[in-house]
């Protein structure tokens, strides 16, 4: 018998560092992540969806730290190894435009000309990329002497495997494309 109560406390004594070690690496739920979750499933706010996961599933889940202690610290171990072993989630490209993108050579002025909106209702400024002007000028201050201006377009294959079509306009600097204004992005 007295082995069972040794047992049973070193499990008590696991599932104490356990906690400990989850409280101190666990990140907290941000509000906008909460708000989400509740929309998704508005069953979060019901007494009995609390109890069920609030209560009694960490109360089912410290019994069985406590019972199967040896699996639960091995489980423990081998998780706080590979992590540090595990590579870093692979960060998305991002986009540039290639010298095989380019399209047309235009100039301020015709690019201007050709993206005026005309809207007869007059819901959007009658000016170059209509709303996105302001967008469109930070886009021309970065254009210095000697650049020239491209029409582009090109198909792009996110990291994820996504296939987009993406056209708009680029400064060419030295025969080399450089900033990108972006006016068409469709999904194929």
């Amino acid at each position: 018998m007295i082995y069972l109560y040794w047992y049973l406390g070193i499990g008590v004594s696991v599932l104490v560092l356990i906690y400990g070690a989850q409280r101190l690496t666990k990140k907290s739920e941000s509000e906008s992540l909460h708000d989400l979750l509740d929309a998704v499933n508005p069953d979060r706010e019901k007494l009995s969806f609390r109890i069920l996961n609030n209560i009694v599933a960490p109360a089912l889940a410290a019994v069985a730290v406590v019972i199967f202690w040896p699996v639960a610290a091995y489980m423990k171990i081998t998780e706080h190894f590979t992590k540090k072993n595990e590579p870093a989630l692979e960060e998305e490209r991002e986009f540039a435009v290639e010298r095989g993108h380019l399209q047309e050579r235009l100039t301020v002025q015709e690019t201007e000309a050709r993206e005026t909106v005309e809207d007869p209702l007059g819901a959007v400024p009658n000016l170059p990329f209509g709303h996105l002007n302001a967008a469109w000028r930070d886009f021309l201050d970065g254009c210095s002497d000697g650049d020239e201006l491209w029409s582009f377009t090109a198909r792009w294959e996110t990291t994820w495997g996504q296939k987009e079509l993406l056209a708009g306009y680029v400064l060419v600097r030295n025969g080399c494309p450089g900033a990108h204004f972006l006016t068409v992005r469709e999904w194929c």
